[in-house]
């Protein structure tokens, strides 16, 4: 045997398998006939995902459906997920909720009312994903929902309410009441929630949100691998925040510098704030043996502003042996925009 993958699925086999009695079989089932909404067989593949996603007895794979019914786009099953909001398993209902945001259009005040509901739920879990679709579906309702979720039990909910507001507001304009609810929540007693006030109110010369992001790199405000973390290295730099060098060395030259994850972001963070042997490592990257590493250092010059990988950088284009062109154009326009 070599050891093939199976071939794509026909309609006809693919709605046959989604009634196998192995659930197995009909999750994989699931994935062709979301494969088939995109073709001339779209109508028979939805009135099969739509059935998983009613009477499966499998929770996981309802909820599983209810993801596949966005990611079709079929805003005409729309009753199916509304009716999902229901389900006797929380994974379904928060599913259900996640499409519904995705699919429903913004001024859609029913599906806004329904989606609103789940903001008073019990499970922090549908409150988090109804905040996330109300808050896209209705925009003159978003002051106050964030408000709200500024205020609730849940970490998790709080943490989101501000990375919204950051989106909405990322420069001015945010209701005094809510500025004030984001500087209290510099000192909220979860990390997550004090890291995302600080990414937000950074900027805004809060001298306190600088002192969080400091605490997020060196680890006194500890934070899971995320791009809230990545971000926090970014920012650091970029505000010029010298205190936090130690803590980006470790990341970027420590014992354990070459698996850490974020060791090419503390390296850019470094070179902005003038590190030498840093801005060094990131020139010598572009001599690197593999295609990775080249365009690793590729990325990190531009996003650190390093004029003299310009030329060097330069040469890659039209080359992607060389590195990814994406990321030589991203980097060039970059270094074009730096000051000398």
């Amino acid at each position: 045997m070599l050891g093939l993958p199976p071939l794509p699925r026909t309609i006809a086999a693919a709605l046959r398998d989604a009634e196998h009695p192995d659930a197995r079989v009909r999750l994989s089932a699931l994935a062709d006939l979301v494969r088939h909404t995109r073709g001339v067989e779209r109508e028979r593949a939805l009135i099969a995902i739509i059935a998983l996603l009613h009477s499966d007895p499998r929770a996981d794979l309802r909820a599983e459906a209810a993801v596949a019914l966005a990611d079709a786009e079929a805003t005409g099953a729309r009753t199916a997920l509304l009716a999902a909001l229901e389900d006797r398993e929380l994974r379904v209902r928060q599913m259900a909720i996640i499409a519904l945001g995705e699919l429903g259009e913004r001024g859609d005040s029913e599906l806004s009312e329904r989606l609103g509901a789940a903001l008073g739920a019990e499970e922090p879990e549908l409150r988090f994903q109804a905040l996330i679709a109300c808050e896209r579906l209705a925009p003159e309702q978003a002051p106050a929902l964030i408000e709200r979720a500024l205020g609730d039990d849940d970490d998790e909910v709080r943490a989101m309410a501000l990375r919204l507001a950051r989106q909405r507001w990322p420069e001015a304009g945010a209701p005094p009441a809510i500025f004030e609810h984001a500087k209290a929540a510099l000192d909220d007693k979860a990390a997550i929630v004090r890291a995302a006030a600080a990414l937000w109110l950074a900027p805004f010369d809060v001298a306190r949100a600088d002192e969080v992001l400091v605490g997020v790199v060196d680890g006194s405000v500890p934070l899971e691998l995320g791009s809230d973390l990545e971000e926090a290295i970014e920012l650091v730099g970029v505000r010029g925040l010298r205190r936090a060098g130690r803590a980006l060395e470790r990341r970027a030259f420590g014992l354990f510098a070459r698996v850490d994850a974020l060791r090419w972001h503390a390296l850019v963070a470094l070179a902005r704030l003038g590190d030498e042997r840093a801005r060094r490592r990131i020139l010598r990257g572009l001599a690197a043996w593999t295609r990775d590493a080249r365009t690793l250092a590729v990325v990190a010059a531009g996003r650190a502003g390093l004029r003299e990988a310009e030329s060097t950088i330069g040469r890659f284009r039209g080359n992607p042996r060389r590195a990814a062109p994406d990321a030589v154009e991203e980097a060039l326009s970059q270094l074009s925009a730096s000051p000398d």
